[in-house]
């Protein structure tokens, strides 16, 4: 992912993130960004600047920024309201694997 992309998705996750959004968490953002673009290009075969990683690398960011303080659990329970979680890197990596590349 290029410059301008990665900066266009860090200011519509910080949008998107809005209310929950810490005021100089650009870095913690930024570096996400980063680490699931590889880890998406590294599943798919595809380069780590190829646009069709963009929606799979912005869903696994946004869920994983929102999910700080819950590392490494897998369900959590609040008042009435119980979440399970699923592996964000896990998930990532077979997503993009339906647009995977072959190569010979």
């Amino acid at each position: 992912m290029n410059e301008k992309d990665k900066a266009n998705m860090l200011e519509r996750l910080k949008s998107d993130i809005s209310v929950n959004f810490k005021v100089g968490d650009d870095s913690v953002l930024s570096g996400f960004i980063d680490d699931y673009i590889s880890i998406a290009s590294d599943n798919s075969n595809r380069r780590k600047d190829d646009i069709k990683l963009y929606p799979y690398v912005y869903n696994a960011v946004k869920e994983v920024y929102q999910r700080r303080g819950d590392e490494g659990s897998s369900s959590s329970t609040e008042g009435s309201q119980s979440t399970s979680y699923v592996d964000i890197e896990e998930k990532l990596a077979k997503d993009v694997r339906s647009i995977r590349i072959f190569r010979v």
